[in-house]
């Protein structure tokens, strides 16, 4: 609840309506895990895979709330059931189809691996994937749908190798077969090489747009074992953050701002050191790269994996200048392969070139500079890497753990904290999944399509101002069927509406995150929302 203070800052603020022909809306789903397997009336203890062999396996008595029922099991280590699938489809068909402009699918799509009497394949992954872009083809039409490489999307789970390994060639092309369509022909040849790629979703009255990076996660992820950090010159995660920039630099060079969609959220405890560094250096753009026009505005960083509704800062704790304090009169400079990007030489020069550029063939191969070894994967433990973090054991943690919001409100703490508060500080976005850990969900985003729209004249174009979130309650569902799939999912809140803000800019959070730490009820309303607390 709001207080009485807080309602009333929010009325004078008297914010136009979001219904405004000038704000267009998108759709952020994530983390479908489609199980096949999924067995209505199976116990929760077999991954929902298989029914007790007789009442006694339950006590010698029915507990109803031990089994899984049709639209798939709230809190358990289950995975979503291809009834909840085709009734997300269905609903989002008729419900969204018509109101939306493009949609972020952010990763993992194959189910989890936990079942060690149905171990998964890259076969079954594929197969997966193809009932996922299946059913957001169905539900969307033409739309541009952005589709993101998930940890539970390669195999073995959370273990990729470096763009050039057979492995990593096969997964890339499987998948892009798997979502036939959504990744541009003229992106094929990036995303068969790295696993991600651009595409442009939104063009906007008079010149310029939004363009979409998918990025993959897992070149940067901790425990991705497969691939080290990124400082080494040959490190598959410095790469990708070699084409991030080029992105940028294109974007703007054609007047287009950016959305970064990936899985797995930026921050120093998911990602490897350097990585994590370099990302948020990245996104700032503290050395922006040259071009005629301002540079880009990276208006939104999408995320899933966590399987909650969240939000967390980016750069608070960056070294912006890693691997070096590479300063001169209080001014950055840029780093090395900065440079390389920027004028296309060396190594990154020949990716731009022969891998990135839309005109590479999707069948061209690295230049032999920068070749992977096919048969056998790298030695990571020999590169040269960051420092010691980055060496670490990874550390596999639960998808939500026990202290997920305590976490987050001590990093809230820390930024609030700082003086003075870094001027290119960040947000990423953690949507809820589909996959009901909690209870299915997904986020609709509404944005200021029209530049300078005389409702937001002191906003540019793409700028976010809202998200609602919808949740769809197993509990009643599987009890009793919804009456129609148009009522699968309801509204469970208005960002603004339960917070008092006027939109989602940095400064905007900022206030938020300052009386989040304030107010013990505030806390306890963001406690019960994060775990989507109907």
């Amino acid at each position: 609840m709001l207080t009485t203070q807080q309602s009333k800052d929010h009325d004078r603020r008297s914010r136009p309506p979001l219904s405004s022909t000038s704000v267009g809306q998108f759709i952020h789903i994530t983390d479908l895990h489609v199980d096949p397997h999924y067995l209505p009336g199976a116990t929760a203890y077999s991954q929902c895979h298989r029914r007790p062999a007789s009442n006694s396996a339950l006590g010698g008595h029915s507990d109803d709330a031990s089994l899984t029922g049709p639209f798939g099991r709230p809190n358990a280590k289950c995975d979503s059931p291809i009834a909840l699938i085709n009734a997300t489809s269905e609903y989002l068909r008729r419900q969204w189809r018509d109101k939306v402009d493009f949609v972020a699918w952010t990763g993992d799509s194959g189910r989890h691996d936990g079942d060690a009497e149905m171990p998964r394949t890259l076969d079954e992954i594929i197969e997966q994937n193809v009932i996922a872009a299946n059913a957001l083809r169905h539900a969307f039409g033409t739309l541009p749908v952005i589709p993101n490489v998930g940890n539970n999307d390669v195999s073995p789970h959370n273990e990729l190798p470096g763009p050039g390994h057979k492995r990593a060639r096969r997964t890339f092309r499987r998948l892009a077969e798997a979502w036939h369509g959504l990744v541009p022909e003229d992106q094929l040849s990036a995303f068969h090489y790295g696993g991600y790629f651009a595409r442009d979703v939104v063009d906007y009255p008079g010149g310029g747009g939004l363009t979409a990076l998918s990025v993959n996660t897992m070149y940067w992820y901790r425990a991705n074992a497969k691939v080290g950090g990124c400082r080494a010159h040959d490190s598959p995660g410095l790469a990708q953050l070699a084409w991030m920039r080029w992105q940028i630099r294109r974007a703007r060079e054609r007047r287009r701002d950016l959305v970064i969609l990936g899985h797995v959220a930026p921050n120093s405890e998911n990602y490897r050191p350097s990585c994590y560094h370099g990302y948020a250096r990245t996104v700032a753009q503290i050395v922006p790269p040259p071009g005629p026009q301002a540079p880009p505005i990276i208006h939104a960083q999408l995320f899933g994996h966590s399987n909650v509704d969240a939000w967390a800062f980016v750069g608070p704790d960056a070294d912006w200048a890693s691997p070096a304090n590479n300063t001169t009169a209080g001014q950055e400079q840029r780093l090395w392969w900065e440079k390389q990007v920027d004028e296309e030489e060396g190594r990154f020069g020949d990716l731009i070139r022969g891998i990135w550029s839309p005109s590479s063939s999707a069948d061209q191969q690295p230049p032999p500079s920068t070749q992977a070894l096919e048969e056998e994967e790298r030695d990571w433990a020999e590169m040269e890497d960051d420092d010691d973090d980055d060496d670490k054991e990874p550390q596999v943690k639960p998808a939500v753990p026990d202290d997920f919001v305590e976490t987050l409100l001590r990093e809230y703490e820390r930024v609030i904290m700082q003086t003075p508060r870094h001027p290119r500080l960040g947000v990423t976005t953690i949507s809820p999944s589909i996959i009901p850990k909690l209870l299915p969900a997904f986020r609709v985003f509404h944005y200021l399509r029209v530049p300078h729209s005389a409702m937001w004249r002191h906003l540019p174009a793409g700028t976010l101002l809202d998200f609602d979130v919808y949740v769809a309650d197993l509990y009643a569902h599987n009890k009793k069927a919804p009456s129609s799939v148009s009522r699968l999912f309801e509204r469970l809140y208005r960002f603004s509406d339960t917070y008092g803000i006027d939109d989602l800019s940095v400064d905007s959070y900022v206030r938020w995150a300052r009386r989040l730490l304030t107010s013990k009820s505030l806390r306890k309303r963001f406690r019960a929302l994060t775990y989507l607390d109907m």
